[in-house]
């Protein structure tokens, strides 16, 4: 008798896919549909559509452009992820940028990756590594992503005796936030959430170069070494 090879059972796997260029949209469905691990595909052309499939579906995957006409992809982010916490998030940007890739995973994204480094062969591998749970990023980019996470880390990481290293402790810059005034307590709040200088200058209808020397009074005060490590430390204090 014959023997067969054993069965591999695969999970079904259910994309949404949230892009406002119909054919990027029609390319990506047509890519991942006839995957046989996928068992649908869900495609929209906005935020509000994104939102209405997110929270019905509750989707595996979530393939969002992180440039979509008219919307906030970072403010997005979070609320996806609110509205379907087990959904894996991949932002796809129009080209690489590593601060947008750092706010992006700050906010509960997955991945990150330029849509013209993204090969129709290699989205069924990344989405597998969203699956167990990996984040899908350039090696270049996670070392920078890392490198700033250790800038911000190191000055509130202390040592013992030079036998480890203790837990991170509230530095005592953390008093120099009841120095801020209300215009810089709103900047830094903003920053924390991932929005870049000149997203804050129109958000608040002032120029960029204003939020600048906003941003290194903010530095100054709090005696931070740079955006990150302030937008860490006010995240303790409302921790």
């Amino acid at each position: 008798m014959e023997n067969k090879a054993p069965a591999v059972l695969v999970r079904p796997i259910t994309v949404l896919v949230v892009d406002d260029h119909p054919l990027v949209r029609s390319a990506i469905s047509h890519a991942l549909s006839s995957q046989p691990e996928i068992k649908l595909v869900v495609t929209v052309q906005n935020y509000t559509e994104a939102e209405e499939q997110a929270s019905q579906l509750l989707p595996d995957i979530i393939w969002l452009d992180m440039h979509i006409t008219h919307g906030d992809s970072i403010a997005e982010i979070r609320f996806l992820n609110k509205l379907s916490p087990s959904s894996r998030i991949i932002v796809l940007a129009d080209r690489e940028d590593e601060q947008e890739a750092f706010a992006a995973i700050m906010m509960g994204a997955q991945g990150y990756r330029s849509k013209q480094d993204v090969d129709p062969e290699e989205m069924m591998a990344m989405i597998h590594a969203l699956c167990r749970g990996e984040l899908v990023l350039r090696p270049v980019l996670l070392m920078c992503l890392v490198g700033r996470l250790r800038s911000a880390a190191m000055p509130l990481w202390g040592s013992e005796s030079g036998l480890g290293y203790r837990a991170l402790q509230p530095s005592a810059s953390l008093n120099g936030l009841a120095q801020l005034t209300a215009r810089e307590r709103e900047i830094l709040q903003l920053i924390s959430q991932g929005h870049r200088d000149r997203d804050i200058a129109k958000g608040l209808c002032i120029s960029e170069k204003t939020v600048q020397k906003h941003v290194q009074s903010i530095l100054s005060k709090l005696g931070a070494q740079n955006r990150t490590e302030a937008a860490y430390l006010i995240r303790q204090r409302a921790g």
